[in-house]
């Protein structure tokens, strides 16, 4: 499980237990979990724009011929390629689990958690 993960974040020093499910360790929208080197702020912002530059191609609703298809494929495969790549290392080198979904201030450095639904609403009796 977690009990695994090397030097950086260790869910067990947390909860003092081993975890079984990454989610419920997860923690809240907002919550900075580190700092990203210069090398990383800047991939994150080169990846950032090109994200919104092929969601914006995506929502034009252009119809494209064969060949065109198969380049604009091959362009989101490079891309989804080089995000996953880049992430996978980020979460690695902060060991923090893949599937968190850790976002990078690109202009000044904080590696935070991103918004999502997977915490628990905590019960108030």
């Amino acid at each position: 499980m977690l009990s695994k993960i090397k030097n950086g974040f260790n869910p067990e020093q947390e909860t003092g237990e081993e975890v079984d499910n990454i989610y419920s360790i997860l923690p809240p929208p907002g919550t900075i979990i580190d700092e990203a080197t210069d090398e990383e702020m800047e991939k994150a912002a080169e990846l950032e724009i090109k994200h919104y530059a092929l969601m914006r191609l995506q929502d034009m609703n252009i119809q494209f011929d064969g060949s065109s298809y198969k380049e604009l494929l091959k362009e989101f495969q490079e891309f989804e390629a080089d995000s996953c790549k880049f992430w996978r290392s980020v979460a690695n080198r902060i060991s923090v689990p893949y599937e968190w979904p850790i976002r990078i201030d690109h202009a000044n450095g904080p590696i935070y958690i991103g918004g999502h639904d997977f915490h628990e609403e905590e019960d108030e009796d």
